[in-house]
């Protein structure tokens, strides 16, 4: 008996940051401004939204753009709110019919992380490196990381999710 409550007492005290409600209310759009015209250095082409982008976009709680430097494909995701709609690439790439074998952690030019796969399908490879971060300097290099440490307030929004596929 005197376990089971000290076992309630912990989980209760485990569920505190789930039930409490933000007080301020959620970023808003007038936040965003406009996409980028280069990334790392390079300047960005836009290309047109594919038909499955289009049917995640809706009820996503911002705004995604797909652009071109050239010789990688760039998809930025602005993101206002928390929100489960926000996915792991891998998670896109095997709905696609891709296979997908996890990567080391990638650290760019600047000392960022990126969390990256590598996707194929039929003749076709392709590194995949993404990563969230946010206004405050605070990023993930897994949407898994990145969505609890919002909901434990860690990070308040927008934010952004780069995600570079390049073939390999």
């Amino acid at each position: 008996m005197k376990l089971m409550i000290i076992i309630s007492l912990h989980l209760a005290v485990l569920l505190v940051p789930f039930t409490e409600r933000q007080s301020h209310s959620a970023p808003s759009m007038t936040n965003f401004q406009q996409w980028p015209d280069k990334f790392e250095g390079q300047s960005l082409q836009r290309l047109p939204i594919t038909e499955k982008e289009q049917g995640f976009s809706q009820g996503f709680p911002g705004k995604i753009a797909r652009f071109s430097d050239g010789s990688r494909e760039i998809i930025m995701r602005y993101i206002e709110q928390p929100s489960r709609k926000l996915h792991p690439s891998a998670d896109c790439l095997r709905g696609a019919g891709y296979t997908v074998e996890p990567q080391p952690i990638k650290r760019d030019q600047t000392g960022e992380l990126w969390g990256c796969s590598l996707a194929k399908k039929n003749n076709a490879s392709y590194r995949v490196c993404e990563r969230i971060f946010d206004q405050s300097g605070n990023s993930w290099y897994d949407v898994s990381s990145w969505f609890w440490s919002v909901l434990l307030k860690n990070s308040q929004g927008p934010w952004w999710a780069i995600t570079i596929a390049e073939g390999v």
